[in-house]
C-alpha cells in the first residue's frame, strides 16, 4: 500500500503541475493500437482499437469522455451542420447520400463489455441530436496514475468530402476517424483551477485538442490503392487482393492518413548539411542571440513524401521546395523538426474540401491544374498552403494548444509564420511581370486595421458571432497583432520571445497567457505591449494617429516696449507700427501643429517635421497621451508632417491621415493612390479565400 502510495505521490508530483522548464519529450497519457479496413465500395471503415489511457490527476476518474468526430455527419441535427448550414470553406456538402458516421459496436474494459453504459452528450450547446461526444461511466474509477486499458470496435461511413475529411470517387482523407478519447486536465494544467475532462462537440469552425501518446495503426486496402500515411512504415503483408500496412508513430496525439489508387509519389530528402543557407543560420544567431552549433543541435535529415494527383504531375516539385524552405525556417527559429519523416497530401479538385487540412507528420496541401503553366504560375498558392499547414505541425502539433477554446493560438501564430517565411523565400504571393506584385501580409495588415470586429479575438471557436468573425479574428487579426508587437519591440526582442514560448511549450499544452508571457518577458517597455494584448485579444480595440492641422505662418516681429523701455517695432511719436520687409529672407516662420490618437489603444510614435529647406524635427508622441501639439519657430517654412515615418503603426486604422502636406509641398502622390486601390482590390479577392484553407 505504501509502495503505490508513493507510486502515486511521484506521478502527481511530475504530472500535475505545469513544467517550468522545456520538455525534451512529451508526457504520455495515451496508446493506440488500432487496426483498420476500408472498403471503397461501400465507403466504410471496420476499425477495432485497443487503447490505454493513464489518469495524470491526483483524483480518481469515474468516466471517461470520448469524441466520435464523424458523428457530426451524421444528420442535419448534429451541432456541426445545424452551425455550417451544410457549407463549410467554401465546399457543400452532399445531403443527397454524402452522409457519415461512426457507430460503436463493442466497448471493453477487463473482458467485460461496459457499451451499454455510455451515453452521448452536448456539453457546450445542449443539443439533444449531437453525437459528437460520447461518454462513458465507469464501475471501477481510474486512481491517480493509474492505466486503463479499453478495446473498442466501430464501423465507419465515411461522408463526402466537404468538411476536412471524407472521399471523393476512389479518393479518401481519412482524419479524426476513429474514437478519439479526450483530454483529462488535471488542476494547474493550462491554468485551470479544478480539475476535469475537456472534451467538447465537433464544431464547424472548431478543430482539436488531445493527447500525447504512440500509434500503432494496421491499414487494410485493396492492392490498387497508394496509401500516404502519418508515422514511419513498418512492414506490408499481402491477403489475396488485399494488403495491411503497419505504421508507427511516438510522441503526437493526432494520426490521419489517405488513400487513392492514382496517387503519383514524389520523395526527396532535406538535408541540413546541404539545405540550411548559411546566410539564415547568421541571421538566426544573430536576433536570436544562440550560437550556430545551438541552432543546429537537433536538426537531422527529414525524407519528404508527396503523393500528388497526376494531372497536378508538374507542380509538385513546388512542394518539395516550400516544405524544404519551412523546415529550415522554422527549424532555425522555433527548433528543430523531431521526425523523420512528412507526407504532403495533393487532393483532387474535386476533393479540395479536404485540403488546407493539417496532421502531425501529414498535411494536405491543394493546387489546380490551372497552375501548371501559363500566367498563373506567378501565384504562390500551393507554397502558401505547404507553409501554412507544415506550420500547424508546431503551433497545434508540437506546441499543443487547444484549438476548440483558443484557436488563435494555432491559427494566428501560425499565419504570422506563414507570412514571414512566405515573405523571406518568395517576397511575393501574388508575382506580376516587372518584379511587381502583393503579399497577403501587406494586404491582410491593412485589412484588419481598418475593419471593426464584432467580438475579440480570446474566443471559443464557435463563440463568435459568425464564420467570418471567427476566420477574421484567428487568422488575421490575431496574426497582424503579433506583427504589430514585432514592430513595436524590435527584432530581437520579440523573435527571442517567440523561440522562448515555442521551446518552453514544446511537448506541452499551453493557454494565450503562456504566449503572452513569453512576449512580455522580452519586451523593454512590457506595459505598451500589454495594453495592446488587453485591447486586442481580449478586446475590440483600435487605433487611428491623425495629423489634426498643420500650419505655417510668419513669425512676427518684436513689437512694444522692451526692459530698457526703448519702443521696439513701432513709431512712439507717430503712434503706428512700422511696415514690414515684404520679402521672406532672414524671416523667422512659425509652424502649428496637432496630433490626435482616436481609439482605446495607446501606442508610441513619432512626428517627422520636414521644412522647405530640408531640415527636419522629430517629436515622440507617447503611448499615454491622445494628444501632441507644437508650435515651432525656424527659418524655413514647414512643408509637411508625417506620423510613423518609420511605419511600425500597422494596426494603424487610417494610415493615409497620417501625412499632411503644406502648400509648397504638393508633390503628386497618384502612385500611392493606386497602390492603395490595388491592395483593397486584392484584399477584397485575400480576405475570401481563408475560407478556402
Amino acid at each position: 500500500m505504501k509502495t503505490r502510495l508513493l507510486r502515486h505521490s511521484i506521478w502527481i508530483a511530475l504530472t500535475a503541475a505545469a513544467p517550468l522548464f522545456a520538455l525534451d519529450a512529451p508526457r504520455k497519457l495515451v496508446d493506440y493500437d488500432i487496426r483498420v479496413t476500408l472498403d471503397p465500395a461501400t465507403k466504410t471503415l471496420t476499425g477495432a482499437q485497443t487503447l490505454k489511457w493513464t489518469n495524470p490527476a491526483p483524483e480518481p476518474v469515474s468516466e471517461l469522455r470520448f469524441h466520435l468526430y464523424w458523428n457530426a455527419f451524421r444528420n442535419n441535427r448534429s451541432t456541426f451542420f445545424k452551425e455550417s448550414g451544410g457549407q463549410l470553406r467554401d465546399d457543400q456538402a452532399d445531403t443527397e447520400g454524402g452522409w457519415g458516421r461512426i457507430d460503436l459496436t463493442k466497448v471493453q474494459i477487463g473482458g467485460a463489455d461496459v457499451l451499454a453504459r455510455g451515453r452521448f452528450d452536448s456539453p457546450d450547446d445542449g443539443n439533444p441530436d449531437d453525437r459528437t461526444v460520447w461518454v462513458l461511466p465507469l464501475e471501477t474509477p481510474v486512481g491517480p496514475g493509474e492505466t486503463v486499458t479499453l478495446t473498442m470496435d466501430w464501423i465507419s461511413k465515411v461522408p463526402k468530402v466537404y468538411a476536412r475529411a471524407g472521399y471523393v470517387r476512389d479518393y479518401f482523407f481519412i482524419g479524426q476517424w476513429f474514437p478519439k478519447i479526450g483530454v483529462y486536465e488535471p488542476a494547474g494544467m493550462r491554468r485551470r483551477k479544478t480539475s476535469g475532462w475537456n472534451c467538447h462537440q465537433y464544431h464547424a469552425n472548431s478543430e482539436f485538442y488531445a493527447n500525447f501518446g504512440d500509434y500503432h495503426v494496421s491499414i487494410t486496402v485493396p492492392e490498387k490503392f497508394v496509401v500516404a500515411s502519418a508515422g514511419t512504415w513498418t512492414g506490408e503483408t499481402k491477403q489475396g487482393d488485399k494488403k495491411t500496412l503497419r505504421y508507427e508513430l511516438a510522441n503526437v496525439h493526432d494520426f490521419a492518413w489517405a488513400a487513392d489508387p492514382r496517387f503519383v509519389v514524389s520523395e526527396s530528402v532535406w538535408d541540413p548539411a546541404r539545405d540550411l543557407p548559411a546566410a539564415e543560420i547568421e541571421r538566426a544567431a544573430r536576433t536570436l542571440g544562440r550560437s550556430k552549433e545551438d541552432l543546429l543541435r537537433g536538426m537531422r535529415p527529414v525524407k519528404i513524401s508527396v503523393y500528388g494527383q497526376p494531372d497536378h504531375k508538374p507542380q509538385l516539385h513546388r512542394y518539395h521546395d516550400a516544405q524544404k524552405w519551412s523546415l529550415t525556417w522554422l527549424g532555425l527559429w522555433a527548433f528543430p523538426y523531431p521526425y523523420e519523416h512528412i507526407s504532403i497530401v495533393d487532393p483532387p479538385e474535386d476533393g479540395i474540401g479536404s485540403g488546407g487540412m493539417e496532421y502531425q507528420t501529414l498535411y494536405t496541401g491543394g493546387t489546380s491544374r490551372f497552375f501548371n503553366s501559363g500566367p498563373l504560375v506567378g501565384m504562390k498558392f500551393l507554397e502558401v498552403v505547404t507553409v501554412h499547414e507544415y506550420g500547424h505541425g508546431y503551433w497545434y502539433g508540437m506546441v499543443a494548444s487547444n484549438e476548440f477554446e483558443e484557436s488563435w493560438m494555432d491559427e494566428g501564430i501560425n499565419t504570422f509564420t506563414e507570412w514571414e517565411i512566405v515573405d523571406r523565400r518568395w517576397k511575393y504571393d501574388l508575382e506580376f511581370p516587372l518584379g511587381l506584385g502583393f503579399s497577403t501580409r501587406g494586404v491582410m495588415v491593412p485589412s484588419v486595421a481598418k475593419k471593426q470586429e464584432p467580438d475579440p479575438i480570446v474566443q471559443s471557436s464557435w463563440g463568435y458571432v459568425s464564420g467570418g468573425s471567427y476566420g477574421n479574428n484567428s487568422y488575421f487579426r490575431s496574426g497582424a497583432v503579433i506583427e504589430q508587437m514585432r514592430r513595436l519591440m524590435g527584432e530581437e526582442r520579440f523573435f527571442r520571445g517567440l523561440r522562448a514560448y515555442a521551446e518552453r511549450w514544446r511537448y506541452d499544452h499551453p493557454t494565450s497567457e503562456d504566449f503572452f508571457d513569453a512576449i512580455l518577458s522580452q519586451a523593454e517597455e512590457p506595459a505598451i505591449i500589454r495594453g495592446l494584448i488587453d485591447q486586442t485579444f481580449y478586446g475590440r480595440g483600435f487605433f487611428d494617429v491623425r495629423v489634426s492641422s498643420a500650419s505655417t505662418t510668419r513669425a512676427e516681429d518684436f513689437v512694444g516696449f522692451d526692459d530698457t523701455r526703448k519702443a521696439v517695432g513701432f513709431d512712439e511719436t507717430a503712434g503706428k507700427k512700422k511696415s514690414r520687409d515684404p520679402d521672406d529672407k532672414g524671416r523667422r516662420f512659425v509652424s502649428a501643429v496637432r496630433v490626435i490618437r482616436d481609439g482605446e489603444i495607446g501606442v508610441p510614435t513619432d512626428v517627422l517635421l520636414t521644412f522647405e529647406n530640408g531640415q527636419t524635427l522629430t517629436r515622440p508622441l507617447a503611448a499615454g497621451n491622445r494628444w501632441l501639439r507644437l508650435v515651432v519657430e525656424s527659418s524655413s517654412k514647414l512643408a509637411r508632417v508625417e506620423v510613423d515615418p518609420a511605419h511600425k503603426l500597422l494596426l494603424d486604422r487610417n494610415p493615409m491621415n497620417n501625412l499632411k502636406r503644406l502648400e509648397a509641398d504638393r508633390s503628386p502622390s497618384a502612385a500611392r493612390k493606386v497602390s492603395t486601390y490595388l491592395k483593397h482590390g486584392l484584399d477584397i479577392v485575400l480576405s475570401s479565400l481563408w475560407s478556402a484553407f
